[in-house]
């Protein structure tokens, strides 16, 4: 069959490598494409879940270059279909798009190539097969594939669900249920069974090729009030002098950060565009043009702008406001680095951010003829899914960890360089990991006092107010003088303790909530693993190891005479050898540290996991003879205990 101006003969795929490099002039394929390819020509149905960047058209042009027939091409990019048809024209393949951008006569001349048995790649909207020139055109198409770019779009579990796309299932059946390959980049586990249960694909082959994105540099920098959004944008696009997105979440955040950006010294000479569905045809096209065309320009835009862009060499992605779920995250962050160089995606997070994501929500009950049923389940799935990408942004794990566990891809990080992980390295002092001192644990330990203490009932200022001790009618009248935590941190500021309260947030421990009737006011309450920490049972998260101040500064004032401070006084551990210590005493924590590191290792974990350098020093001195005395030992719980503790007890006999 003769396809293109060139007279390329494309005939059985013997050799598919020739075929890529004669057709296509590519060397080789990317990871996982050959795979779908061939189960594509074989007539299997295919559901592709492939990273942004990591080549999915390839996995539906090349066998329909293959094809003797028509290969249809379900995309919601209608903005960016006439590049994609005059791409694959300009490589000789025959190509062909129809959408609501054509005019009447362009959409019949169209219909009359169909009608004369055109053969080649057709590109269309969903809501195209419902069309009722398209309708009758379908009655005789029998295409060869059926191809369904963005297929995420057809459940409504996921993150960008479109009515149309719902009824793909019956078009593909008005098509004769051609061989089908859904793809997309972002399908959690549930989504995939969605994507196969809509299109009825039959026994179809699932290729998840991974999630793992590793030349991304994923970080979140909280910016407590929305206001400081605008410094944190300049100083992140002055360190970048790469082009980038800058992702908004309405309209009106779009025109507003543009001209922002558009006057400031911080971009330098780089154009600034904005991009959205308010500007009209020719505004985007013109925008568009001009930052694809430009190696430095900056486009800011909502979160449709960059879908099916091949623009490779962005260096940055910034998320100005939150996105509603981690697959939308994952989506847009990963249009950055294709290239597979070092790209950087942050996300400016404010807990103001929730509530237009809320309002999106509430929008959902509006959806004309929709059973409420559905939409209660859709609007439970969604706010759901927004505490999860909340959780992301403020956690201490691992991002690109927390990312691959979200998509259930069962498989470890190594060397990454998310800001979560640099920190943890810039803090090491040693192969354990960052230490964090018995000073920042007791800091810490006061600080989620003060937070359960307060009973979920105020928000970080109050909280602040109360452990800084502050004496004002607001706090007389809610009698916050009378609580054992008030002044407990009266050695540091109030603005020093909001912000460390933030990094509680920010590490997991603490988590922000709105009450019913609290809307705007959120306030604090532990997690489950706050309370575990601020009962010692075990140390915090590695990055607050550098909470405290110098301890010049943190020289605590005594409590005020004739109140109790509200818990028990530390006790002290005595000191070891080279320290005028005990010789016999230092032999033991020898031992114990010893078998802390084996324990370790066992467990995967970092030693100070295990127990503090102080709770070994203590086991040292009072040598317990078993695990009931061990209880009274400072930093081990219970559960430590159960895990941990009769090893413990055996390197202490051994020791003596």
């Amino acid at each position: 069959m003769e396809w293109g101006t060139g007279g390329r003969i494309i005939r059985a795929m013997a050799d598919l490598r020739r075929q890529l490099r004669e057709v296509f002039g590519l060397d080789d394929f990317r990871p996982s494409q050959r795979e779908v390819i061939e189960a594509v020509m074989a007539g299997a149905d295919v559901l592709c879940v492939m990273p942004t960047g990591a080549g999915k058209s390839l996995c539906y042009q090349f066998p329909a270059a293959a094809a003797d027939g028509i290969t249809i091409v379900v995309s919601p990019l209608i903005a960016l279909m006439a590049d994609q048809v005059q791409q694959l024209r300009d490589g000789g393949l025959p190509a062909e798009f129809l959408n609501s951008a054509l005019s009447a006569d362009e959409q019949r001349g169209v219909l009359a190539k169909l009608a004369d048995g055109f053969s080649g790649m057709l590109y269309v909207a969903p809501e195209r097969f419902f069309a009722p020139g398209f309708q009758r055109a379908m009655v005789s198409l029998r295409p060869a594939l059926l191809a369904i770019d963005e297929a995420h779009c057809i459940s409504q579990w996921g993150h960008d669900f479109r009515p149309d796309y719902a009824r793909l299932g019956e078009a593909r059946k008005r098509l004769g249920d051609p061989p089908t390959i859904a793809l997309t980049a972002t399908a959690t586990e549930d989504v995939r069974r969605d994507i196969i249960e809509q299109l009825h694909l039959r026994e179809p082959k699932v290729i998840v090729t991974g999630f793992d994105r590793p030349n991304l540099r994923y970080e979140s920098r909280r910016v407590p009030k929305t206001s400081g959004k605008e410094s944190e944008l300049l100083k992140l696009v002055a360190e970048q002098k790469g082009s980038g997105i800058v992702y908004c979440a309405t309209r009106k955040a779009v025109d507003e950060v543009a001209a922002m950006l558009q006057g400031s010294r911080a971009r330098g000479d780089r154009a600034v565009v904005a991009y959205h569905a308010g500007l009209d045809g020719a505004t985007r096209s013109a925008n568009q043009e001009s930052f694809m065309s430009s190696a430095t320009a900056i486009a800011v835009a909502t979160n449709a702008f960059g879908m099916g862009i091949n623009k490779a060499d962005l260096r940055f992605v910034v998320h100005y406001n939150l996105p509603g779920t981690l697959e939308a995250y994952y989506q847009e962050a990963g249009r950055a680095g294709r290239d597979g160089r070092t790209a950087r995606c942050t996300i400016l997070f404010s807990y103001q951010d929730r509530y237009t994501h809320e309002f999106f929500i509430e929008q959902l009950a509006q959806t004309e003829g929709a059973d409420p049923k559905v939409v209660a389940e859709r609007q439970a799935r969604a706010r759901q899914k927004l505490e999860q990408v909340i959780q992301y942004a403020q956690t201490h794990r691992c991002r690109r960890q927390m990312i691959l566990d979200y998509f259930g891809e069962d498989r470890r990080v190594g060397d990454c360089n998310c800001d979560v992980c640099a920190a943890l390295a810039d803090l090491s002092a040693n192969g354990d990991g960052p230490a964090v001192s018995d000073e920042v644990a007791l800091l810490v330990a006061k600080l989620l006092s003060g937070v359960a203490r307060l009973h979920g009932k105020f928000g970080v200022a109050t909280i602040a107010e109360v452990l800084a001790g502050a004496d004002n009618e607001r706090g007389r009248r809610w009698g916050f003088s009378d609580l054992s935590v008030h002044g407990l941190l009266r050695a540091h500021s109030v603005k020093r303790l909001v912000a460390m309260l933030h990094r509680l947030i920010e590490c997991g421990l603490v988590r922000q909530v709105d009450p019913d009737g609290m809307k705007f006011r959120p306030v604090l309450e532990l997690t489950g693993a706050g309370v575990a920490v601020m009962k010692r049972d075990q140390p915090p998260p590695a990055t607050l190891a550098d909470l405290a101040p110098g301890r010049a500064d943190v020289a605590e004032a005594p409590a005020p005479r004739g109140r109790s401070s509200g818990r028990r006084a530390e006790r002290t551990v005595a000191p070891l050898v080279g320290d005028g210590g005990d010789p016999d005493a230092a032999g033991r924590f020898e031992r114990l540290r010893a078998a802390r590191a084996r324990l370790a290792k066992e467990k995967g974990l970092p030693a100070y996991c295990v127990c503090h350098d102080r709770s070994l020093k203590q086991i040292a001195l009072e040598r317990p003879s078993d695990l009931e005395a061990l209880e009274r030992i400072p930093g081990l719980g219970k559960h430590k205990i159960e895990q941990y503790g009769r090893e413990l007890l055996s390197a202490l006999n051994d020791a003596q």
